[in-house]
């Protein structure tokens, strides 16, 4: 059997994951998600012996409610010959055999490709490749058909049998299974390294990140910047109106803080009460103090709940009270010399100058970003030179 090409597991997410926008909390951990479509097409090939074997899934993305709009299949895992080059590929879901089982749910079975209806020979114009005979049925997730798994090219036979198109069937429906266990293990994952009420991670997915962050950091010789942040007067809100009306304050001020911190590999954790972290691989302090600088004005220029909140709750329109003091600091690597300290010390002591730096932002009137440099050097133990 041929190598199995596999999108890797951070494009296959979106797709297995049947859902339009990325996760809030920032990186996901990492499941083997190729490694489950690798064994689900091994294990296929065990039971019908073929030449060339897909799974091909449909794109969330793409999806509409509206039959006429484009749609198309992704060759996310794939074997044999071809298989380099169709990896990653997309065929519209009106063309071919895939796309008819796709489309109508029922499988489909033909020992002879070129003389049926639906064949569709444009890849094999592409890649040279020479299919006879077709095997493919549908995938459903959820209960809605999601894929196709497809086989070409029985091995050691004349051709497919219907036998085979009902053990493929059944096979189906493990797939199906299998690929449901791997997103709920990785969406309990997931939960536990996520805020609740604001949708960013919390203080043990940071805890976990941040050590490896400044590894990262020192390996590639590329600043860490770390932001610390508190919003000020945020009592008087718990004070006036409730600690209802404050939680749906933080709960706003997270969709606040992804709004103004745009980077795609920044972290952005509520780390305990109204305190907030935001952790800022390869960019230097000015760009991190920038950064602080767009938080500390979309903050001050947020009016919250400006619309109903909780059970029949009518807006407050909350402006003008509300704003944020921030710390920044910035780890810088030293080329000459590798750190004696562990990461995890030295995350910490980044951590911690940050928010030095945010105490420094509320003595002298809060509303204000302040930096501080970190000591790239760790510190001495019983502060013996």
């Amino acid at each position: 059997m041929n190598a199995i090409e596999c999108l890797s597991p951070e494009r296959l997410a979106p797709i297995l994951e049947r859902k339009r926008s990325r996760d809030a909390a920032g990186a996901l951990p990492r499941f083997p998600l190729d490694a489950v479509l690798i064994s689900i097409l091994e294990k296929a090939n065990e039971f019908v012996p073929s030449a060339s074997g897909s799974i091909l899934l449909d794109d969330p993305l793409l999806k509409s409610d509206d039959l006429k709009a484009r749609r198309e299949l992704v060759f996310v895992c794939c074997f044999g010959p071809a298989a380099r080059s169709f990896i990653g590929e997309r065929v519209s879901i009106e063309k071919g055999i895939v796309g008819a089982v796709y489309r109508t749910g029922v499988s489909h079975v033909t020992n002879e490709a070129y003389a049926d209806a639906e064949f569709a020979g444009e890849f094999d114009r592409r890649s040279g490749y020479s299919t006879r005979s077709v095997l493919c049925v549908p995938i459903r997730i959820g209960g809605s058909i999601c894929g196709v798994i497809e086989l070409l090219n029985r091995q050691g036979e004349q051709g497919y049998r219907e036998a085979e198109k009902e053990l493929l069937e059944i096979f189906a429906q493990y797939i199906s299974s299998t690929i449901q266990n791997a997103l709920d293990a990785k969406r309990i994952a997931m939960m536990v390294r996520r805020d609740d009420l604001t949708g960013l991670s919390n203080d043990r997915h940071l805890h976990e990140r941040l050590p490896a962050e400044v590894e990262s950091a020192f390996r590639g010789g590329q600043p860490l910047s770390v932001i610390f942040l508190d919003l000020d007067r945020f009592k008087e809100i718990n004070d006036r109106h409730g600690h209802l009306a404050g939680s749906a304050t933080l709960g706003e001020f997270g969709r606040v803080l992804r709004d103004a911190v745009p980077r795609e590999n920044a972290l952005l954790v509520r780390y305990g009460g109204d305190e907030f972290v935001v952790i800022l691989p390869a960019t230097g302090r000015e760009t991190a103090l920038a950064i602080a600088e767009s938080i500390r004005t979309a903050t001050e220029s947020h009016v919250f709940l400006s619309t109903p909140w909780g059970d029949h709750e009518p807006p407050l329109h909350l402006g003008g009270i509300v704003t944020a003091s921030l710390g920044v600091s910035t780890l810088v690597p030293r080329k000459d010399r590798q750190p004696e300290e562990p990461p995890l010390h030295a995350g910490m002591r980044l951590l911690q100058t940050a928010d030095q730096a945010m105490y420094l932002s509320k003595s002298g009137g809060k509303n204000a970003a302040t930096a501080l440099p970190f000591d790239i050097e760790a510190p001495h133990e019983n502060g013996r030179p």
